[in-house]
């Protein structure tokens, strides 16, 4: 089954009212693997306007029919309903994939948001970015299906030298963008360093690393004095 059927059933329930609320993570590992975790429910206006008074249950009936979620299965993803992630529930799904090229080659948002996805590799540095930005459409009459709010997140443990990310999480090095039915144009860029591990708040660490050496030095030093006085009061005794 191709990417678009696998999206169209990950979407399902919302496309009739064009109101998909999406979060997609991207978490990018030391070993280059890569955890896509998608997880799609309704916006605000599908639920007051739909259904306001059984969320849940509309939602557990479309998922849970197992004919319907066959080709998640049958395409190596893992899904699951769930009302922790937002304020309304929604499907839960993920995937692994063992590159960054098998993902870039699988990840259901190609010809979603994107065309394309490419990957450059130069050296040590790695750059994914993206290619022509489809805007938000109203139905699936262009072959793509209606998001009214997508949130991406890229989470890796390389050093970033280059980003046009929307926001960013020092602690967690993650990076997000965000697209709703208003954006025209986006486009996703972000190149690492696979040889350098990033380390939160490094300067924080060094300085940590210089007090210790400090303290070292200085207890040597000390100690030094303590044994030249004894040495001394000897003599003089």
């Amino acid at each position: 089954m191709n990417l678009k059927k696998i999206f169209l059933v990950l979407i399902g329930i919302f496309l009739m009212t064009g109101c998909a609320d999406v979060k997609y993570n991207i978490n990018i590992s030391k070993k280059m693997k890569v955890e896509e975790e998608v997880f799609i429910t309704g916006t605000n206006t599908y639920f007051a306007n739909f259904y306001r008074n059984l969320p849940i249950t509309i939602v557990e009936e479309y998922y849970n029919n197992k004919e319907t979620m066959k080709p998640l299965a049958e395409n190596g993803y893992t899904f699951e309903i769930n009302k922790d992630k937002g304020r309304y529930p929604g499907i839960l799904a993920n995937k692994s994939f063992n590159s960054l090229k098998e993902y870039k080659e699988n990840t259901v948002f190609i010809n979603q948001v994107f065309e394309d996805i490419s990957l450059i590799e130069n050296d040590k540095l790695i750059t994914l970015e993206t290619k022509n930005f489809l805007p938000y459409v109203e139905d699936e009459s262009f072959g793509r299906y209606p998001i009214s709010n997508l949130s991406i997140d890229i989470k890796l443990p390389y050093v970033v030298t280059e980003n046009n990310a929307d926001s960013y999480n020092p602690k967690t090095n993650t990076f997000t963008w965000k697209i709703d039915s208003n954006t025209k144009d986006k486009e996703i860029k972000l190149t690492f360093d696979k040889s350098k591990i990033y380390v939160y708040n490094l300067i924080m660490y060094i300085s940590i690393i210089i007090l210790i050496i400090l303290g070292i030095i200085l207890g040597i030093l000390i100690r030094k004095m303590i044994v030249k006085n004894r040495r001394n009061n000897k003599i003089i005794g």
